[in-house]
């Protein structure tokens, strides 16, 4: 969070900051600056309040919290370490977009050498029928039960 310059100068009045010149010079604006006497007297309640938990132990932090949060903090990964994970979750992200348009690609292309695709000469891939799949798994069921029969007949 950043502070203007004024309230810089507001904070500094309120602290007691200013030189007795600078201070004059304030105090003169604030009577005739309504909006600024406003956020003076804000100021100065904040103020009061903050001294007024000091008093009755509020504004305390308890025995060892400095020491726990900052062992909190060093258990949590530096910005090289998230830089490097960023870099690994982007490169995982890609490698499974590249299979998946891998895999996408190889079964179109079984799908085209098995005949499961056709092209009826328009240019346009249409599916095969339901007749066509059919016998086109017949046909590799076949195929398989052959080549399975082969070496048991060799025996």
């Amino acid at each position: 969070m950043s502070f203007s310059k004024s309230d810089q100068e507001l904070q500094r009045y309120v602290d007691g900051q200013l030189s007795e010149s600078e201070a004059a010079t304030f105090a003169v604006r604030m009577l005739s600056d309504n909006k600024l006497r406003q956020r003076i007297e804000a100021l100065e309640q904040a103020q009061a309040g903050f001294a007024a938990a000091a008093d009755v132990g509020l504004a305390r932090a308890p025995a060892g919290f400095t020491a726990n949060v900052m062992s909190e903090v060093r258990r949590l990964p530096g910005r090289e370490q998230l830089q490097q994970n960023d870099m690994a979750e982007t490169s995982v992200r890609l490698c499974r977009r590249l299979l998946i348009a891998a895999a996408m690609l190889l079964g179109l292309g079984l799908g085209w050498q098995s005949g499961l695709l056709n092209s009826n000469g328009s240019g346009q891939i249409e599916a095969a029928t339901p007749v066509e799949v059919e016998s086109e798994m017949q046909r590799l069921d076949d195929l398989i039960m052959k080549s399975m029969e082969a070496p048991r007949r060799g025996k």
